[in-house]
């Protein structure tokens, strides 16, 4: 045996972890390295030393025959530790043991690390073994490394079944779930994780709704499979569909109801129409007007359920057209204006100069916000007035860039307590609540508010003080943007004839004053306002001379006629053109030869205008003023003026409810009309081939054929020179009923129960239409070759006689819109996003169908179909199809607006 039997390797000796004592034969200690010093002490003291005095116990182990093969001891040093020893013999020259080396490890640090990853290792693999829900580790070659019970549980397969199987095979082998899963598996393979819902199968063939998580697994930065975790979501998947078959229900059933309601309500309300046009005492009066307002706040709490329940469910669908500002204003405000006069109330509106008057939006669902605010303002106001104001926020800063534009209803009230205006606009919730509460209603009017203002991108708010007579206010915010040709229907220019021209504005209602105000400011006039028929005497008197004075009607102490009859006293100002501002129920019972005009409050923008212009363009002597309206026949006569006076009309009812045929027949008689009685679609087309008829009221839902059918059977077979003017009446009164009717053919719609007032306006509507295109004569309306000739048809009645005038300005607007609404549904495409695909795809096809374009339309409906039903593979060639359509749209419509210019030179 050399003297140093490491002596090659003295640097590794020296410096190894463990520490080495190298021993003779008689097992005495002959060399040490640092290791081993740093445990036993210096090796000056221990070189020499017996074995047994550092190790006790220590024997060398007993080799076999051949040599055997190194053994271990575990040895307690120090008291408190343990060492495992590694005896090696060392051999001389002729192959006898002449000494050993002894390789010494602490065990301690080894075993507590040892025991922490065994403790690690057995907490994972029991949470694992344990997890509710099924857990598979997989190679990155998709085959199953691990499967613990809950796998098992949820897919039948044991782990000897599935450990080594392709994942894929193993639960996803059949169509179509197979390609889905391979998707998967490359997302895994290309993302650092995959989260989705989706289905796999089980051992017995059955489809399980699952949740998947699968993530990447990694050892030393190295990918080397992945961790799929699935959830079974069966529960969760049915109790979904329970849900969304219950919100069908919901919405089948109140349309049912809705529909069945109304059947009897339109006897209620028609019959209580038709008997308050006849001579009643007064209390007879006073017992079927309030029969009548019943059937009316009837009517109004189904809406609001009806609105709230489309809301909830996300059927409502905004549209994108262009309208009038004021005249949607306006609109609101003449609905209510009898329910204001009837309470004293002053309603007034003021829309800012800088407003553009036309804009692009959904005029219905603004309308029905302002309804709501207004209509509950002059509910909770009992003295006072209420005030609806527009101005714009902020202007555009690039061209294209939509206003911002703030819309005010302000009343003087009761006020709203600031403990209630936290839950103000949540459904259901009443300002008052208790049992004894003074006003009705759903709680749901400013809940649907809401909901419309934020569809539409804008928001809500209210302030008010709680103080009763200082009322409350309610804001909205909308984005808007202007139409082309913005000018179309609004405001008047300023005339040089009202030019510097000076009015005396009379109304102690400081609110009034300032709406008029602003308003002949506008038109470049000079107002000068006096709050009291005393104060406006002493104007006269002092102030010079005044072209105009407008005069409100209920003034304390003075009121308007006092005042006029005074003005008409005085030689200085006895020809001063006079107008008076009075209630819509007071207008015809004026004294003769005081006032120039009456206008009734809220005084619309163009009436104030006309009358203006009227009294300061000509020379008209007070004494012979404009004849007033006549009046009604009977007190509180809902017919007012009859139409058959002015046109005599060719009707038909197609009506199956005995009730309903009843009440129609009264009121087209009552309003002088006759008409012949159709019992279904069937016997309606048989009266069609028998007599030409100009208008025909369709009711919708019959038996043998329904009135959707019916329509489409006349437009398909009767004559474009006889066809009838067909107005639909339903008691379905979704806005999808609506458009139901219109695609059908239809060319107006009427909602049960039928309103007198809504139903002369229907008649209206038709008489443009014989007066443009008479029966007998040749047809006017252009036939160009690509442009269906029934939606020209429609068009050019929806006009209503304003043709050469406003259709070219509504194809500008039609060409402007449509190449940006393709850019809309291309870019929601490539987003991937079908919702928005199809309210685009839907929209262009509505602009396509207005002017009968029918090859874009039909294009648009296929797209919106499949957007709907989230199928969006091979939409993209649909796309250029609508592209190339677009481009005839283009040139049809130019030939449409050529024609109509030839004609209107011609």
């Amino acid at each position: 045996m050399p003297d140093l039997p490491f002596s090659a390797h003295a640097a590794v000796f020296e410096h190894t972890r463990d520490g080495v004592l190298v021993l003779d034969r008689a097992h005495r200690i002959v060399d040490v390295n640092r290791a081993a010093e740093n445990v036993f002490g210096e090796r000056s003291v221990l070189l020499g030393m017996a074995v047994e005095q550092v190790l006790p116990g220590w024997l060398p182990p007993t080799l076999d025959a051949d040599g055997g093969i190194p053994r271990e001891t575990v040895l307690v040093w120090p008291p408190t530790g343990s060492l495992r020893v590694l005896s090696v013999p060392q051999r001389d020259a002729s192959g006898q043991v002449g000494g050993w080396a002894l390789m010494l490890r602490d065990l301690v640090g080894s075993l507590e690390a040892e025991a922490t990853l065994r403790h690690q290792k057995e907490f994972s693999e029991a949470v694992i073994r344990n997890s509710p829900v099924a857990i598979v580790t997989i190679s990155r070659e998709f085959r199953v490394l691990s499967w613990n019970p809950a796998a098992e549980r949820l897919f039948g397969f044991t782990p000897q079944e599935a450990l080594g199987r392709n994942i894929l095979h193993l639960v996803a082998n059949v169509e179509p779930i197979r390609p889905v899963a391979e998707q998967t598996s490359r997302e895994v393979l290309q993302l650092d994780r995959v989260h989705s819902v989706t289905q796999r199968v089980r051992k017995d063939g059955s489809v399980v709704d699952v949740e998947l998580l699968a993530l990447p697994v990694a050892v030393g930065g190295q990918p080397v499979g992945f961790i799929a975790i699935y959830h079974d979501i069966t529960d969760l998947q049915r109790a979904r569909q329970a849900a969304e078959a219950a919100n069908q229900a919901k919405s089948l059933f109140l349309a049912t109801m809705s529909h069945e309601i109304r059947t009897p309500m339109n006897a209620i309300i028609g019959m209580a129409g038709l008997l308050l046009d006849t001579a009643l005492t007064p209390e007879q009066r006073d017992f079927v007007t309030t029969i009548r307002q019943s059937g009316d706040a009837l009517l109004s709490l189904l809406n609001d359920m009806l609105d709230f329940s489309k809301i909830e469910a996300g059927r409502v669908e905004l549209e994108s057209n262009p309208f009038d500002l004021r005249q949607c204003v306006e609109s609101v405000l003449d609905l209510l204006a009898v329910r204001a006069s009837e309470k004293g109330l002053d309603l007034g509106y003021h829309v800012a100069a800088a407003t553009p008057s036309l804009l692009e939006g959904d005029a219905a669902r603004l309308r029905q916000v302002l309804l709501n605010l207004v209509g509950n303002a002059v509910k909770f106001t009992e003295r006072g007035g209420v005030v609806l104001s527009v101005d714009v926020l902020r202007a555009p800063v690039e061209p294209g860039d939509p206003f911002e534009l703030r819309f005010t209803v302000q009343d003087t009230g009761l006020g709203i307590p600031e403990n209630r205006r936290a839950g103000l606009f949540q459904p259901f919730n009443q300002l008052d609540a208790s049992v004894s509460r003074r006003f009705g209603g759903t709680g749901l009017g400013l809940a649907i508010s809401k909901r419309l203002v934020e569809m539409m991108g804008g928001r809500i708010w209210v302030e008010s003080e709680g103080i009763a007579g200082r009322g409350s206010t309610f804001h909205f915010l909308l984005p808007a943007r202007a139409a082309p040709q913005a000018s179309l229907g609004g405001p008047r220019l300023e005339q040089p004839v009202l030019r510097g021209r000076r009015v005396l504005v009379v109304d102690d209602n400081a609110i009034n004053r300032k709406l008029l105000n602003r308003q002949l400011v506008s038109w470049g006039m000079e107002p000068v306002e006096a709050g009291s028929g005393a104060e406006a005497l002493a104007r006269l008197e002092s102030g010079g001379p005044f072209d105009l004075a407008i005069l409100d009607h209920r003034m304390p102490l003075l009121d308007g006629p006092t005042l006029a009859g005074i003005i008409r006293g005085q030689e200085a100002v006895r020809e001063l053109p006079l107008l008076l501002l009075t209630s819509f129920d007071q207008r015809d019972a004026q004294p003769p030869g005081l006032f120039f005009s009456v206008l009734s409050r809220p005084v619309k923008s163009s009436q104030l205008y006309d009358a203006v212009m009227k009294c300061l363009s000509h020379d008209t002597s007070p004494s012979m003023p404009a004849p007033s309206p006549p009046r009604a026949t009977r007190e509180g006569s809902i017919f007012g003026e009859r139409p058959a006076a002015i046109s005599s009309l060719r009707i038909l009812l197609v009506e199956d409810n005995p009730t309903n045929q009843k009440l129609a027949l009264l009121v087209l008689d009552r309003l002088g009309y006759r008409a012949d009685v159709a019992v279904n679609g069937r016997a309606a087309l048989q009266s069609l081939e028998q007599r030409v008829y100009d208008v025909v009221f369709m009711d919708v839902q019959m038996p043998e054929m329904d009135g959707l059918e019916t329509t489409r059977r006349v437009r398909r077979d009767v004559p474009a020179a006889v066809q009838p003017h067909i107005i639909a009446m339903t008691a379905n009164a979704m806005a999808a009923d609506r458009r139901e009717c219109l695609d059908a053919g239809m060319d107006d719609f009427l909602s049960k129960p039928i309103r007198v007032e809504e139903l002369i306006a229907a008649l209206r509507r038709v008489q443009p239409r014989l007066e443009v295109a008479p029966v007998t004569a040749a047809p006017v309306i252009p036939r160009i070759e690509g442009l269906d000739p029934a939606a020209l048809t429609r068009l050019w009645h929806s006009l209503d006689g304003q043709v050469e005038r406003m259709l070219p300005e509504l194809i500008d607007t039609a060409l402007h819109s449509m190449p940006k609404l393709l850019d809309d549904a291309r870019a929601a495409l490539a987003r991937g996003q079908s919702d928005d695909l199809g309210r685009a795809a839907h929209t262009l096809k509505s602009n396509a169908a207005y002017f009968g374009v029918t090859g874009l339309e039909s294009v648009c409906h296929d797209v919106e179909r499949s957007a709907d039903a989230g199928v969006l593979d091979g939409l993209a060639e649909r796309m250029e199809q609508c592209q190339g359509e677009l481009l005839t749209a283009r040139r049809l419509l130019e030939s449409l607006r050529e024609s109509v210019a030839a004609r209107a030179t011609g």
